[in-house]
């Protein structure tokens, strides 16, 4: 198997001897499953974690460096492939055979050009004799790392004689051995202890790194047991992908070592700042004691900054995406000019936008601002916003992304706080009878255009007097062809603009109203919303501008603001302005606020409905959220509050479906309002969240429905109080997710269960008669779990990936 095209960094997997097919990503690994498939995991209900069955590879990613010597065995066109795949993850290459001059072509051009290195191979012997004669070879290359047996194979080019003989290899494999050095032995599985995966390198943006490939790599492996078929399941899952994926990676990566060295300078040691070694032993020498092995030795070079970390570590280091954090300090334009804070008192005050309100009407009071983040704080919460961009954001605006338009992107809104708190200041004291001005905003620029009663306009540098920075970039998206970033400049108009309330619906294309879909074809100028996926996006003509929300964690009113005034300067341009919003807008969507806020600015909004995931993803997962003889009525609740506070969710009652929105990431904190025992007293309702009624019962259906309508789309349902730990099971999240508690989670699985009202709760027995339901539901297992599409959705559906 020829890994001629191989990645930077040279995926290696230690040999198993399972038949389960893996694909490797940058050192992470996932479940492989073909779309459209529908798979339903049961784990046993006394067994806390899943129990590994073995076999499988082991995914890892090397690391070489030039002072790292790899060896290849053998002079053929393999033996050519092994080395560049080696030279490709700047390793220090040593082809090793008994004459050069019968090396292929390339191993000779190497060598000749001092690329690799050559060194002649012992003589042979008895299999005894070449164990110590490899053996004492080996152990003459200092620091050798990994040895690569290559002539073991016989193809067309070769002659039968000078195939390696099978004792030949398991001599050098027994001196690698006695060496403690990983060999892989072409086409001899039992002399292997790792393994070449097929590995398909993606190109970047050579415009702005200077290399034609990225740091992106697919690798894909059977175990031993598909070769042919791996390099075939590479290429199509590398076609099927984007193509400037690659270039997506190299910016998010960028954009990670820009804001870590930003950090640095300020003296902040979060994330990047550890030193790493790269020494040129890897392995252990004979007589060598493990201390010794680790020493650094006067080749060895300690780098800082440098290192690459394990994709999988921020997964579980940094918790759930969405987890709650304190937000940012923020003015809300859709209240500041309401008077909503007109009679709040003065102990009340909690907010910038509380302080601007009553400064408008007390400007006599001298009000301290809430003090400004740390670096360490500002530090973390912007790499928590490279994660969120990294998982919201379109890959094809990644790949294009400038560095201007990097710091943009996580620009902190307190950085331009105390702009914003004027602008609200002026806005609220023209509410309560101050000077009449119409305050507007040219975006692109960055200036306030102030327009006096006799309607004569002037400019004033400064931050967006809405409350925020420059925005993001317009964003054209579109996952198929190329696209163009560059602004296009308005033309003239002279019609009034309008402004559009659309719902998305819960994330596929198919969903889309036809009202939408029409608008999406004719707006000028759309502001989406970053939950809105990529296959919404991928519709929307290149020739019209987009524009991602930046709603990261503690941003939430920041972003919002900014949304509300690059729409309202659309408008006021004459442009056809669609708000574009995951689901309905009207369901947590915040459509009523931008309502009021368009409407005092002489804008009425059309709103065109959308499909709420509240009811589209139980839909999805065979879940009613009404059912007669389970469930006679449905409650939607939102999992968190305004600022991020906890809310009142509702008691429980039998017939009732309790579906909670944007709760996932706290679960924890949501599983403990509904069980906490009725008499238990709540020391802060407010972050501790609190229930209006009785508690629920532990042993009631939950399910966790993520991304529901999208190929991708998953469901993992448990009861109460075993649905954390089927989470833990199921691997990392997938938000957006939602919560459907209650009987109707169970009431079509199987032979389905529609007579859970057909009794009394309070009669005899009905709790063990509950508890039996749910047993026959989990078959005596502790969670269920479904995966992808059914293949049935997948035909309703036009494909959008060919």
């Amino acid at each position: 198997m020829s890994l001629s095209e191989s990645a930077f960094f040279s995926p290696i997997q230690k040999i198993g001897d399972g038949k389960q097919d893996m694909v490797v990503a940058n050192g992470g690994f996932h479940r492989w499953h073909q779309p459209g498939q529908k798979k339903i995991s049961r784990l046993a209900m006394n067994q806390r974690y899943p129990q590994p069955q073995g076999g499988a590879a082991l995914p890892l990613t090397f690391h070489p460096s030039a002072t790292t010597p790899v060896l290849v065995v053998g002079h053929g066109k393999l033996a050519a492939s092994r080395a560049f795949t080696f030279l490709d993850s700047s390793a220090h290459v040593i082809v090793c055979s008994e004459n050069l001059s019968l090396a292929c072509g390339e191993v000779q051009f190497r060598v000749k050009n001092q690329q690799v290195e050559w060194k002649e191979s012992p003589a042979g012997g008895s299999e005894e004799d070449q164990v110590v004669q490899w053996t004492e070879f080996l152990d003459a290359i200092q620091g050798l790392s990994l040895v690569s047996v290559t002539d073991t194979v016989l193809t067309t080019s070769t002659i039968p004689g000078d195939v390696r003989s099978f004792s030949s290899a398991k001599a050098i494999y027994q001196a690698c051995r006695r060496l403690h050095i990983p060999i892989n032995v072409s086409d001899c599985p039992s002399l292997c202890t790792y393994t070449f995966p097929a590995v398909h390198r993606f190109p970047g943006n050579p415009a702005s790194t200077g290399k034609y490939y990225s740091n992106l790599q697919v690798a894909v492996s059977t175990n031993g047991r598909g070769c042919r078929l791996a390099g075939r399941i590479k290429r199509d899952i590398a076609s099927r992908l984007p193509k400037g994926i690659g270039a997506a990676v190299d910016n998010v990566g960028t954009l990670r070592d820009r804001i870590q060295e930003e950090g640095r300078a300020r003296g902040v040691q979060v994330g990047g700042g550890r030193s790493s070694v790269k020494s040129r032993s890897c392995s252990r020498r004979r007589g060598e004691s493990s201390r010794q092995r680790f020493t650094l030795g006067d080749g060895d070079e300690v780098v800082r900054g440098s290192a690459v970390d394990d994709d999988d570590v921020m997964l579980y280091s940094a918790g759930p995406l969405n987890s709650p954090v304190v937000q940012l300090a923020s003015p809300a334009l859709s209240r500041a000019n309401s008077g909503f804070f007109v009679n709040k008192s003065l102990s009340s005050i909690s907010s910038i936008e509380s302080v601007a309100s009553v400064a408008a009407v007390r400007p006599e009071e001298s009000i301290p601002l809430p003090s400004v983040l740390t670096a360490e704080e500002e530090q973390l919460r912007r790499m928590r916003w490279v994660s969120q961009i990294s998982e919201y954001w379109s890959i094809e605006y990644l790949s294009r992304m400038s560095l201007e338009e990097m710091e943009k992107a996580t620009n902190m809104w307190t950085n331009e706080r105390d702009d914003a708190v004027s602008a609200v200041m002026t806005q609220a004291t023209q509410k309560h009878g101050g000077e009449t001005t119409d305050t507007n905003v040219n975006s692109a620029s960055g200036q306030a255009r102030t327009r006096d009663a006799q309607g004569a306009t002037s400019h004033s540098s400064g931050s967006n007097p809405y409350g925020g920075s420059e925005p993001t970039p317009y964003l054209p998206t579109t996952p198929r062809h190329e696209i163009a970033l560059g602004v296009p400049s308005a033309p003239p108009v002279v019609r009034k603009g309008r402004i559009l309330l659309l719902g998305s619906g819960p994330g596929h294309p198919s969903l889309l109203t036809v009202a939408a879909h029409q608008a999406l074809m004719t707006s000028t100028l759309i502001l989406s919303d970053k939950l809105v996926p990529s296959e919404i996006l991928a519709l929307i003509p290149t020739s019209t501008t987009l524009h991602i929300a930046k709603k990261f964690p503690g941003n939430a009113e920041g972003a919002q603001n900014e949304m509300m005034a690059l729409a309202l300067e659309g408008a006021q341009r004459g442009e056809i302005v669609v708000r574009l919003k995951q689901g309905d807008p009207f369901v947590y969507g915040r459509g009523g606020e931008e309502i009021l806020f368009f409407r005092e600015h002489g804008f009425e909004p059309v709103v065109v409905p959308g499909v709420s995931s509240a009811l589209a993803g139980p839909l999805m997962m065979n879940i009613p959220v009404t059912q007669r003889g389970v469930a006679e009525s449905m409650v939607l609740c939102t999992g968190v509050g305004r600022k991020g506070k906890a809310v009142q969710l509702p008691g429980y009652v039998r017939s009732r479906t309790l579906v909670v929105l944007m709760g996932v990431a706290r679960i924890k904190q949501v599983l403990q309002v509904l069980l906490r025992p009725a008499n238990q007293p709540v020391d802060d309702p407010e972050t501790q969240g609190w229930r209006d009624g009785a508690a629920f019962p532990p042993y009631l259906p939950i399910a966790i429905i993520e991304r529901a309508s999208s190929h991708d789309q998953r469901m993992v349902a448990s009861t109460l109080d075993g649905i954390e730990q089927a989470l833990e099971q199921c691997g990392e999240q997938r938000p957006p997710g939602m919560m459907i508690i209650g009987w109707s989670v169970l009431c079509l699985e199987g032979e389905g269960e529609v007579t859970v009202l057909d009794e009394e709760e309070s009669s005899e027995g009905a709790e063990e008669r509950d508890r039996a339901r749910v047993r026959k539901w989990l078959g005596n297992q502790n969670h269920v779990l479904k995966d992808g599409l059914s293949e049935e959705w997948e035909r309703l559906m036009p494909s959008d990936r060919a």
